[in-house]
């Protein structure tokens, strides 16, 4: 996911700062990342692929002017959305549908007709009621509470203004609006997503989506960052940065999963050979290994931009594969190795090349699983909230991590609209 989510999902280790160190005084060579590399990991491109090894989905084309909406300025919801009975004990309320608008002082009033257009201030409902409608259509086909995202982000860092106690949780179209119009994770995917990119033949369009999944909420121990390096995975990590002392004694059954989740799934299906994926593996009490189907939960390019969280992208980019995968997907039948004195230059003028089969012996790779271990000093920081680095003043963060957090904000900012205005 191209975005700024994942550059901060954790907090730093002493390992990791380290690796930062190393990382400021050796410039890292990454293969170039295209447009196309960054298309192939959104949301609408390959969940058609692995649908039924992922969560149960819904896609929403997003027209201009949605897009336009979540980038305008000020929040204007719904004013025909109802929230739920048995939910109105966690809504906030506001006399209007504008979320803290303040009232223009007209000793203050300047004449900027000519500066630029007026934002349309039509509900969402009036502005684009088919998509509103639609919205609305699959929140209840998912059950009543989704969790929305982008092609590649969740509004994770705008939970704080959720009415639903700081989670993802919508239950009304004006939900998802709130979480979306406050994302900054939002604002990267729609203005920044191809940030860094190299020019390539491809010229395949973008194409805004909205998905919707079902709201529940997982065990945070069981999430998983995978790397796959030239169509090899070399490495699974926690993306929680929290000790749990059972991880250890899963950690064979862990490997021997994922790592036939990927040989099955993932290994020749997807278009590019570098890539990473997180998954999802609950637990099973009735499995053999305790743990249940595998899920896949996001796909992520090869990229700086892509948090490599446990591992440091320096030990990932140097790690030498046992006879890399050249190309895009490729037949499984007849694979194009890399012979085992090949360089990196090799993977792109073809030289050292070797056509293999299935048939030939070629070493295993098992890959790394690393948990954060239970005297990293990371592993003790559970009160410091997620995401509170983006970027919001004190009170606003700490009000958030109460249930009123959002009414509370909410009549601070009147107040201070108020004074401003002249009220």
């Amino acid at each position: 996911m191209p975005s700024l989510e994942g550059l901060t999902e954790g907090q730093p280790t002493l390992d990791a700062m380290n690796n930062a160190t190393a990382q400021e005084t050796e410039e890292l060579t990454f293969p170039p990342v295209t447009k196309e590399h960054v298309l192939n990991c959104s949301y609408d491109s390959w969940f058609p692929k692995y649908r039924t090894v992922s969560i149960r989905s819904r896609i929403i084309k997003l027209s201009p002017d949605f897009v336009q909406y979540i980038r305008d300025d000020g929040i204007i919801l719904a004013d025909d959305d109802e929230p739920q009975e048995d939910e109105a004990e966690e809504e906030w309320s506001a006399s209007s549908n504008t979320a803290g608008a303040p009232r223009r002082n007209q000793h203050f009033e300047e004449d900027d007709s000519d500066d630029e257009p007026e934002a349309d201030c039509r509900p969402p409902n009036e502005r684009f009621p088919e998509i509103h409608q639609e919205i609305k259509e699959r929140i209840k086909e998912l059950g009543g509470s989704v969790a929305p995202k982008l092609n590649w982000s969740a509004p994770k860092d705008a939970a704080w203004i959720s009415p639903h106690q700081n989670t993802l949780k919508c239950t009304t179209p004006n939900d998802i609006y709130l979480l979306l119009k406050s994302s900054s994770f939002v604002s990267h995917d729609l203005e920044h997503a191809f940030e860094d990119t190299v020019p390539s033949s491809a010229n395949r369009p973008f194409q805004p989506v909205l998905v919707l999944r079902p709201f529940f909420a997982p065990n945070p121990a069981l999430e998983f960052r995978c790397f796959v390096k030239h169509r090899t995975l070399i490495g699974l990590c926690q993306r929680d940065w929290n000790y749990y002392p059972f991880l250890d004694g899963l950690r064979p059954a862990l490997v021997s999963k994922i790592t036939d989740f990927f040989e099955d799934r993932l290994r020749f299906t997807f278009p590019d050979g570098s890539f990473t994926f997180d998954v999802y593996v609950p637990g099973d009490s009735d499995s053999r290994d305790e743990l249940g189907k595998v899920h896949l939960i996001d796909i992520n390019p090869w990229a700086p931009r892509t948090d490599s969280l446990l591992y440091s992208w320096v030990e990932l980019l140097e790690f030498k594969v046992p006879g890399p995968i050249l190309g895009s997907v490729v037949n499984e039948e007849e694979i194009i190795r890399i012979g085992p004195d090949a360089n990196e230059e090799d993977l792109v003028d073809g030289s050292g090349v070797e056509e293999t089969t299935d048939d030939e012996d070629v070493d295993e790779l098992v890959p790394e699983l690393r948990l954060v271990e239970k005297d990293n000093p990371a592993a003790f920081n559970f009160s410091t909230p997620q995401y509170s680095a983006h970027k919001l003043p004190k009170e606003v963060v700490e009000a958030s991590m109460s249930g009123d957090g959002v009414k509370t904000v909410t009549d601070g900012l009147k107040v201070r609209f108020s004074f401003f205005n002249g009220v």
